[in-house]
């Protein structure tokens, strides 16, 4: 079986992939075409993408040369206040994010997209959790390509309500905070990735070269890294966020073993 299947079949069964059992990608480029190729043999659909080591501190700790993104599927995607199924194997970590609607199609094109250019091709943004795990039984540190390889490591994402009236407000520095079983856990904001806000990381996104054959297009959901870093939660764990005049946003994290995810609500596409 190719690692693309391996990564597919882990992530809806639970399992863990060894390293050492399986070719691994040699560089930043092979690891890309594996997660295309899981795309290819996945029983779902992508609605967007998720954006990883967005910092020059997750960069460094990762090993990557830059930040990377992985595809988000519908069926591993979740509306506000919903319980959100994982398996327990995974080993689960979690992030307040802003995330990004495209109302309109950003193409391939021969210069580069602005921050301006995505801004107006938005039809809105909304508060997110975006649920990581790897199908490798690995740490994080140090395992880029591999995560890279594993679609970005995304587990799930849950979107909150929609904000189309975004201009009152600051994206560079917009406060985000993290509560776990109503305990304080991180605080944040919308400026921490190396972007500085959503929108230049979209375009950062726009403009990678994977995605030459493709662009961005109307209905895709971005989500563009995190506000508050990474915080471990497990099975049974109920997290808000705040994002004050954006709105609040809830999940609560139940575990399975070998009961296969439901199909994804609809986010709203």
């Amino acid at each position: 079986m190719i690692l693309a299947e391996k990564l597919w079949n882990a992530r809806v069964d639970g399992t863990l992939i060894n390293p050492s059992e399986v070719e691994l990608p040699t560089d930043e480029s092979s690891a890309y075409a594996i997660q295309d190729a899981v795309t290819q043999v996945a029983d779902a659909n992508i609605i967007g993408f998720k954006l990883g080591a967005t910092s020059e501190a997750a960069i460094s700790t990762l090993g990557v040369s830059e930040s990377f993104y992985g595809p988000l599927f519908d069926r591993f995607s979740y509306r506000n206040g919903d319980e959100v199924t994982l398996p327990r194997s995974h080993k689960i970590l979690l992030e307040v994010e802003i995330a990004v609607g495209m109302d309109g199609d950003l193409p391939p094109r021969s210069h580069r997209y602005s921050a301006q250019d995505v801004e107006a091709a938005v039809a809105w943004i909304s508060p997110a959790f975006e649920l990581v795990a790897t199908r490798f039984n690995i740490e994080l540190a140090g395992n880029g390509r591999l995560l890279i390889a594993d679609g970005g490591v995304n587990a799930g994402f849950v979107l909150g309500d929609k904000v189309s009236d975004w201009g009152q407000l600051d994206l560079t520095r917009h406060p985000a905070r993290l509560f776990v079983n109503n305990q304080p856990s991180a605080n944040g904001h919308s400026g921490l990735s190396l972007f500085g806000s959503p929108f230049e990381a979209v375009a950062w996104l726009a403009n990678h070269n994977n995605l030459v054959g493709r662009g961005l297009k109307a209905g895709d959901i971005i989500t563009t890294g995190t506000c508050t870093g990474m915080t471990p939660i497990e099975s049974g764990d109920e997290a808000t966020a705040n994002l004050e005049r954006m709105g609040e946003l809830t999940m609560k994290l139940v575990s399975r073993n070998d009961r296969m995810p439901p199909l994804a609500t609809e986010t709203g596409r």
